[in-house]
């Protein structure tokens, strides 16, 4: 192994030190690359400068450490006085309640806090933040799934069932889990055997939004 591949090797493992990543399609993932792309760079031994001057940026190393191993990888003092929170990201919060019951209404959707979540999980995910918001769970009918006062995490980039997805039903903001029918219809039912589901019929689609599928929940553990 020539001592450029090697380097090239290095700068990568360093890569994944400082994100906290250990596959090469993780890495891909964060600089919005194809993996084809990582297999190239080890196969030529060079990583394009570009990506090292990005990680400079946005977490603030060293880039004598990145490229050459010089130092001990920490980051730059006038960064780290700046840095905050920049290994996370915000998800908005909103003051209103997704009922697993019979529906809540869905006229304030003023923000009331946010939820922090790193950067990297949300890359492993497969996540972005501008599709993301939170609401809590209000009703019983999806217990087994999601509680009562459960927070969850909405993608409303992915808007296809089947699954369990935030629904906006007239004025009525819903957590139910959706299948699609082979005739068109739409299946809307709860994982409490006690609530009755309900069909969509294609004609009658307009009735219904889907705003995005529950993608993560925090709540109590009972």
């Amino acid at each position: 192994m020539n001592s450029e591949k090697y380097n090239g090797l290095e700068i990568l493992t360093r890569m994944k030190d400082v994100l906290r990543m250990e596959r090469d399609k993780d890495i891909a993932a964060y600089f919005g690359v194809n993996p084809q792309m990582i297999y190239n760079w080890k196969a030529r031994g060079t990583i394009p400068l570009d990506q090292c001057v990005q990680l400079r940026s946005e977490k603030g190393v060293s880039l004598d450490w990145l490229l050459l191993g010089l130092g001990d990888g920490e980051v730059d003092a006038d960064y780290a006085s700046q840095a905050g929170d920049r290994d996370y990201t915000e998800i908005p919060l909103y003051d209103v309640e997704a009922s697993a019951g019979n529906g809540a209404f869905f006229d304030q959707e003023q923000i009331s806090t946010y939820l922090k979540f790193r950067n990297d999980w949300l890359t492993r995910e497969g996540l972005h933040a501008k599709d993301l918001v939170a609401v809590r769970v209000s009703g019983d009918s999806m217990d087994g799934t999601l509680s009562n006062g459960d927070t969850v995490v909405i993608d409303c980039s992915r808007k296809k069932p089947d699954g369990v997805f935030a629904v906006r039903m007239g004025d009525a903001l819903r957590i139910k889990r959706l299948q699609k029918m082979t005739d068109g219809s739409l299946r809307v039912f709860s994982d409490n055997a006690m609530y009755q589901p309900e069909t969509i019929h294609p004609e009658n689609m307009s009735q219904i939004e889907i705003i995005g599928q529950c993608y993560w929940r925090a709540g109590r553990v009972f």
